[in-house]
């Protein structure tokens, strides 16, 4: 059952880009909605919000998340979103499918695997036959009331997940089908980047992109807390980021000094952000992981060559790395020419 945000704070422009998106269901355009942005930057309030709407107005909704854990999965994204109610339905969708149609879906989703006889042609040399049998099953799915399939975290994406959603943008199902994606745009496939690009720009999916939480609106979020200089400094030390600003206004002493450490743990961060951090940084590379490191004993902003030097990093080594972090998002370029800042302080 779709739950609707208790404190979705600063966000009229992209919950009405999302009602819109919802209001045209059935019509085909547009047919896909991305919610795309940094880690906790709100992208998961704004699909359960936007779930929420779907299930006022009697539409279906499926959810499903990839997971990092999952990558090897084949089509895990999908099976987590539609398994359990294709269960739920088996007698009666086995009945209403074609029986090539079964076919391919036995060899996709467990909750059919035992009602018919997969085809044995291996997925990965007809694909192709399993990306129309989904989209089938999405438009018997969404027959007669609409359907809002909700996938988010597809910066985790298994290959297979990443290609059946790529092949659903390109050929839309014909039916009342509302697809609402959840990314962090630096740290997905580059396969899935170019489909959204196209359907972007084909006018079949529209991006929404959450941004960072003005002081007036980090001061709403925290209700009490959000109150004199502590606010002032709780917006500065998170960016504007309401999972980050949370979490720190919930910390001891927060708003107060840092104590100073160069380990997360040491340095007055609380366990949550300190985990999606750790999370970003243990994506990264060698090179450019060690000039995050010496980027940080340098301060904020810091030059790229000082930085290089402070993690005793070979300099020819340094632009790619710089690139790396660019790329991920993990720091930003400033106004000045060879200045650079972390995304979040």
């Amino acid at each position: 059952m779709p739950v609707r945000s208790a404190h979705l704070v600063g966000r009229q422009a992209e919950t009405g880009m999302l009602a819109a998106a919802l209001a045209g269901i059935g019509e085909l355009s547009p047919a896909a909605v991305a919610v795309a942005g940094e880690p906790g930057i709100g992208k998961t309030a704004l699909l359960d919000e936007l779930a929420a709407g779907a299930g006022d107005r009697g539409h279906l909704v499926l959810t499903g998340s990839a997971t990092e854990l999952e990558r090897d999965l084949p089509f895990s994204v999908f099976v987590d979103a539609l398994d359990q109610h294709v269960e739920e339905r088996a007698p009666d969708l086995t009945a209403r499918l074609a029986g090539s149609t079964r076919a391919e879906l036995a060899g996709l989703l467990p909750a059919l695997s035992g009602s018919t006889v997969h085809s044995g042609v291996p997925l990965q040399h007809e694909r192709y036959r399993a990306h129309r049998a989904v989209r089938e099953l999405l438009e018997l799915l969404a027959t007669p009331s609409g359907l809002l399939l909700v996938l988010d975290d597809l910066h985790w994406a298994d290959p297979g997940s990443v290609e059946l959603l790529s092949a659903l943008l390109r050929r839309l199902p014909a039916a009342p089908v509302l697809l609402a994606l959840g990314l962090r745009p630096h740290q997905a496939p580059d396969r899935l980047s170019a489909a959204l690009e196209r359907a972007h720009r084909v006018g079949t999916l529209v991006r929404v992109e959450p941004t960072a939480l003005g002081l007036d609106e980090a001061r709403q979020l925290l209700g009490a807390a959000g109150t004199g200089d502590a606010a002032v400094e709780l917006h500065r030390r998170s960016g504007g980021n309401p999972f980050y600003l949370q979490q720190l206004a919930r910390s001891p002493g927060a708003g107060g000094a840092r104590p100073a450490g160069p380990a997360l743990r040491d340095a007055g961060v609380p366990r949550e952000v300190a985990a999606a951090l750790a999370e970003e940084l243990a994506a990264l590379g060698t090179a450019a992981g060690r000039l995050a490191e010496g980027a940080a004993v340098v301060g904020d902003p810091f030059d790229p060559e000082l930085a290089a030097a402070a993690a005793a990093l070979d300099p020819a080594a340094a632009p790619t790395a710089l690139d790396e972090l660019l790329r991920r998002d993990l720091v930003r370029s400033t106004d000045l020419p060879r200045s650079f800042r972390f995304r979040h302080p």
